[in-house]
């Protein structure tokens, strides 16, 4: 047999020999722990949420169970409770006075003892007292559409009346709304007063320093809404030591808005612990439940200096009296029988009140 020919070295090679594909890099050690870093904050983030959802959840029901409870041991508290809280108070206060009422009372005791309380803590100040008596600087604050201009209005024709017009100065720093000049100029012509227009800290001082001799000096502010950005501006242009602010509160304003109002226009807190902070509520004549504003001046520790109850001037301006005020607020709370679309029903205020220790933790 002839040899099998014999292959050649090259005949065993293939034409071109693949390239190795080269390794990924390793991942940096520090985009790692980067990487590792967020998974574990979301994580984090994931499990404090449902943590939080679920502890509001169960006190939601604690709190239904509580208030179920209560209406079992404790009627004549539950109604008030809710007596209260259909008037327009806080659930704090509400809470916080019910917590007091004693055991063994009647309904028309407990209704006179809770009245009484309400009106204890709602500080007005007595006629011989209020601020054209006292005479001063007073610059009445607030958002728009509160009643300023008409409220300076009845201030200044009762300041006329008891002292003279001569005893009366007006100052307006409403530089921005059409026609705001032209109100005030209107009301003071009728009164024989003039009326300065200051837009600055140094026309402020300079007002004031010719003006010395006057009983009242009533300032009529612009008027801009609690989140407005240039509400810190107005409150450093009336910074002047003689300059006392008086917030005007709309009593048809929702509960939640006249917080930020007094919290946006208010004194500071530490202030008013020293010397409260003062107070006018407009628009009684149209809120339905007077409560709401009520609450707001008792919780934040203002002195209601008076209540206007219309656009007449001055007639519909009356010093603030606590007793009828909180009588009044009390008396138009719509009950459970009422055909109020707001009326709660006696099982839904347990829902209620769940729902706001939930929401505490939310």
């Amino acid at each position: 047999p002839s040899p099998s020919p014999q292959r050649s070295p090259m005949a065993a090679t293939p034409a071109y020999a693949p390239m190795p594909m080269p390794a990924a890099p390793a991942p940096a050690p520090q985009v790692i722990s980067v990487v590792r870093t967020e998974r574990d904050t979301r994580i984090s983030t994931q499990l404090t949420e449902e943590v939080a959802a679920l502890r509001g959840m169960l006190e939601g029901q604690m709190a239904q169970l509580a208030w179920s409870d209560t209406q079992r041991s404790k009627p004549l508290r539950a109604q008030f409770t809710r007596d209260l809280l259909a008037s327009g108070y806080s659930i704090a206060l509400a809470r916080e006075i019910t917590a007091r009422l004693p055991d063994d009372f009647t309904p028309a005791q407990a209704l006179t003892w809770i009245a009484g309380v309400i009106s204890k803590n709602l500080r007005c100040v007595e006629g011989q007292d209020d601020l054209v008596a006292r005479g001063g600087v007073f610059a009445l604050v607030g958002p728009t559409g509160v009643g300023k201009t008409t409220t300076v209005a009845k201030l200044a024709a009762r300041c006329a009346v008891r002292f003279g017009a001569s005893s009366l100065a007006l100052l307006t720093t409403d530089g921005y709304r059409v026609g705001a000049h032209d109100q005030l100029r209107i009301y003071a012509k009728i009164l024989g007063v003039a009326v300065h227009t200051v837009s600055s800290s140094d026309d402020l001082v300079q007002a004031l320093d010719s003006l010395r001799n006057k009983h009242l000096v009533l300032i009529d502010t612009v008027g801009m809404g609690q989140r407005d950005t240039r509400v810190p501006e107005q409150t450093a242009l009336l910074s002047h030591p003689r300059v006392r602010r008086v917030l005007v509160l709309n009593a048809t304003a929702q509960a939640e808005t006249l917080e930020e109002v007094v919290e946006a226009y208010g004194d500071a807190a530490e202030d008013r612990a020293r010397t409260p902070g003062a107070a006018i509520v407009t628009k009684l004549d149209e809120t339905a439940r007077p409560g709401q504003v009520l609450d707001a001046v008792i919780r934040n520790r203002l002195v209601l200096q008076y209540v206007a109850n219309g656009q007449r001037v001055p007639e519909d301006l009356h010093t603030a009296n606590a007793g009828y005020l909180v009588h009044r607020s009390l008396r138009t709370a719509p009950t459970t029988a009422s055909s109020s679309p707001f009326a709660l029903r006696l099982d839904e205020f347990g829902m209620l009140m769940g729902a706001v220790a939930g929401a505490a933790h939310a």
